[in-house]
């Protein structure tokens, strides 16, 4: 009975997880959310580092905000900000060091939306006394990571840039 048991508990764990992830025609993984995840395109390019990148940080020009909710897709408790269901960045961290940081300066509220190598989301809104957002990765997985930088406010469009950074001197 336990094996059975066992069997049927998988199963039922097989089927959630492929409900919340679906493949599009284009290869293409969409999350329940409705945020592209694991794709090949982002809205302001795609990135390789390894760990020790040089210069550091790296900098990625971006305009934040979209027309989806961040605080509606059940991503995270603390997600918000407005993005747009692609990727702004999506970063191929490869040989990852033992801690990393991604964050946005901006002339106006912006939010980060990550995905990481593993799957797990990471948000944040206003850092440091700022309105610019900052995720700190202890021990962050190698592979890739889906970015989105929002706008807090519906129908804001700012341009900034994404920082990339091992060196925690580095800050919005």
């Amino acid at each position: 009975m336990l094996k059975r048991t066992s069997f049927v508990i998988s199963s039922v764990v097989a089927l959630l997880a492929a409900a919340l992830v679906s493949v599009t025609p284009s290869g293409r993984t969409l999350a329940q959310s409705g945020l592209r995840i694991g794709g090949s395109s982002a809205n302001f390019g795609v990135f390789t580092l390894r760990g020790g990148f040089v210069p550091d940080p790296a900098q990625y020009n971006v305009v934040s905000g979209g027309t989806m909710d961040a605080r509606t897709l059940g991503l995270a408790p603390n997600c918000r900000g407005f993005v747009t269901a692609q990727p702004d960045v999506i970063v191929q961290y490869q040989g990852p060091a033992s801690w990393v940081r991604f964050f946005v300066r901006a002339a106006g509220d912006t939010t980060l939306v990550i995905n990481d190598a593993q799957g797990r989301w990471h948000c944040s809104d206003d850092e440091g006394g700022s309105l610019n957002p900052m995720i700190d990765l202890q021990g962050p997985p190698g592979g890739q990571y889906d970015i989105w930088v929002g706008s807090y406010r519906a129908g804001e469009n700012i341009r900034g840039t994404l920082f990339v950074t091992e060196l925690s001197g580095n800050r919005p």
